[in-house]
């Protein structure tokens, strides 16, 4: 079950349960049996869905080593690209328009962000938005 919609359910049916149950403790022993099943419910699509993303990828420490080597080049092929073009287009202001350079800063944020997390990139006197 998706945790965005276990809360209001669980409220709509406590309401539902007070409506139906008369007397205050049946209505609060249905809530809570309702919300133990909710729960149940919810790790088991948690686990289906871990469960099948381990068939589907794969254990990371079972693919083939070049499978292995090619997934973790991805990341670090991007920030240097990403950061490359940036410097090129620094370097040369009249080689990449303005909009492209602001959208090349704004992707580097977010490469940089990953890597050294938000709290480095404040560090250096960027602000992002939060205090």
């Amino acid at each position: 079950m998706n945790p965005l919609l276990v809360t209001p359910l669980l409220e709509l049916a406590g309401k539902a349960f007070d409506r139906v149950f008369p007397d205050p403790e049946q209505a609060a022993k249905a809530k809570a049996e309702f919300a133990m099943q909710a729960a149940k419910m919810e790790e088991a699509d948690i686990n289906s869905f871990r469960d099948f993303m381990l068939a589907y990828e794969g254990e990371g420490d079972k693919v083939h080593p070049y499978i292995q080597i090619l997934r973790g080049s991805v990341r670090p092929i991007l920030t240097y690209s990403l950061a490359g073009t940036f410097v090129y287009g620094y370097a040369n202001p009249t080689a990449i328009d303005p909009d492209a350079m602001t959208m090349l800063f704004q992707l580097n944020l977010l490469s940089l962000g990953f890597w050294f997390g938000e709290r480095a990139l404040r560090n250096l006197g960027l602000n992002l938005g939060k205090k």
